[in-house]
């Protein structure tokens, strides 16, 4: 950074990725203060590792000693404190804008995409870790076997952090390694469409550092035309470029995939064409690609995949993808993040291939007014596999509902006639709040049933409480 702060104030430190600044901050023995608009399991952890906490709004829980003011995307400039932070001079800056700075001369791998960035970057740090490369991870989920949960610090020279492209967040970063899971619209609010997007992923691709590297998902046309469209400007700055995937065409190849046992299976074939079988303890087709994507970044940094591959083996999940909550009385319940309605339908077809011949029950969250909106139609056949769905009213994201009118309701009323036209009979309630789902799923609940508590809301804090 281009000055060492004596105290930071975070607003929104209850975030994921706040939190984890604020973690990182405290590790280097600067000062760290916050406040947030509710209470959350991420405020209390803070407040036992010793950060002073608020709850609510106000330019008095900003300290006099603060000199740097680190704030959500989500924190209007309207918001009190960074109000107070311009009347007093204080620097501003996102948590992006932050951690931007703050490795700006480490040697970052960065994980981007719509989906599965949080799992590729959980699994990139176990292979790292595994591999004895001692990284430090910075991950927007909780892992099992991290002790501050969404980050570890290490004191080798690798950097994994999980990149958003929300409010174009991953360009604060000039990363040494770059890998490119997928592209799909998501974030309307941001981007009005496809091009917009694909445009912000160019302009990343332009920030890898010379004579770095490239990861990217052969089986995505987006992916696979952004990176034919700047290829020759990427390898003309010796960048290296590696594709992994199902296609025949991938540099590192997915093939023989298969679910024995409670676990994945697959043959990794790395650029060499060896095959090296992979096992892991998490389900779908999803996750061996983020798998494959993690061991080609750890491959085209000189580590022999066969080592790596050997790690996955202990690797875990990760907070709320396809974590599995409670198991017993013969009734799984998992927790799901997904709120895209690709995320949806893999998560689904993964609990499908999992649990062969088991109910499967679904709550669904749905999460943010704009994105519901504008992804409605695709939300519709999203929920085909699930054989008892309630959907639970939209979580409103401060900030960015702009006063839509939509409702769990409308999409209640849309999947129900998708299930007249497909001739499929089945319950589809509607719940204003978790409460009442939690109440609908333990009405429906029965042995032998997975239930699914999707969505990035608060809608997760309901799953423990429907194996109870």
């Amino acid at each position: 950074m281009e000055s060492m702060p004596k105290h930071a104030h975070l607003v929104g430190i209850g975030g994921i990725s706040m939190s984890a600044v604020a973690k990182l901050l405290k590790r280097a023995g600067i000062g760290v203060s916050g406040t947030d608009a509710k209470e959350s399991e991420l405020t209390d952890e803070l407040e036992a590792m010793g950060v002073r906490v608020a709850i609510g709004h106000d330019k008095m829980h900003v300290p006099p000693e603060c000199d740097l003011l680190i704030y959500s995307s989500a924190v209007p400039t309207t918001n009190p404190e960074r109000m107070e932070a311009v009347r007093r001079g204080i620097r501003e800056m996102t948590n992006f804008q932050f951690l931007g700075e703050w490795y700006a001369a480490s040697r970052v791998l960065l994980v981007t995409g719509t989906h599965g960035k949080s799992t590729t970057t959980a699994m990139l740090g176990h292979l790292l870790e595994g591999t004895n490369q001692d990284p430090t991870v910075i991950v927007g989920s909780r892992v099992p076997g991290y002790p501050l949960g969404n980050v570890r610090f290490g004191d080798g020279e690798l950097v994994v952090i999980e990149g958003d492209e929300y409010a174009k967040h991953f360009l604060e970063f000039q990363p040494y390694g770059l890998v490119i899971n997928n592209i799909e619209l998501d974030h309307t609010d941001v981007f009005p469409n496809l091009d917009a997007l694909l445009a912000t992923f160019s302009e990343l691709l332009s920030r890898v550092q010379g004579g770095g590297v490239v990861i990217a998902n052969a089986d995505d046309p987006r992916v696979s035309t952004l990176i034919g469209r700047e290829r020759g400007e990427l390898e003309a700055r010796g960048i290296r470029i590696r594709t992994f995937g199902f296609a025949s065409h991938a540099d590192c190849r997915v093939e023989d995939l298969l679910v024995k046992d409670g676990l994945l299976a697959f043959a990794y074939r790395d650029a060499t064409l060896r095959p090296i079988r992979v096992e892991l303890p998490v389900p779908g087709r999803m996750n061996a690609l983020n798998a494959a994507a993690a061991l080609t970044l750890v491959s085209a940094l000189g580590i022999p995949a066969g080592d790596a591959a050997r790690t996955l083996e202990t690797y875990r999940g990760i907070w709320r993808r396809f974590e599995i909550v409670s198991d017993r009385d013969d009734v799984i319940v998992v927790s799901d993040y997904a709120h895209h309605p690709t995320a949806v339908s893999v998560t689904l077809d993964a609990a499908r291939s999992f649990y062969p011949g088991r109910r499967l029950v679904v709550c669904f969250q749905p999460h943010h007014r704009r994105r519901t909106k504008d992804l409605f139609d695709a939300f519709v056949p999203a929920f085909d596999k699930a054989e008892q769905l309630v959907l639970c009213e939209i979580y409103d994201v401060a900030g960015r509902e702009e006063g839509l009118e939509v409702s769990s309701r409308d999409l209640q009323d849309a999947v129900i006639r998708h299930d007249g036209e497909r001739g499929v009979q089945r319950s589809v309630e509607y719940a204003p709040d978790p409460e009442e789902a939690l109440t609908v799923l333990k009405r429906w609940k029965r042995p032998g049933d997975v239930i699914i508590v999707m969505g990035a809301g608060d809608i997760y804090s309901i799953a423990k409480k429907v194996g109870a």
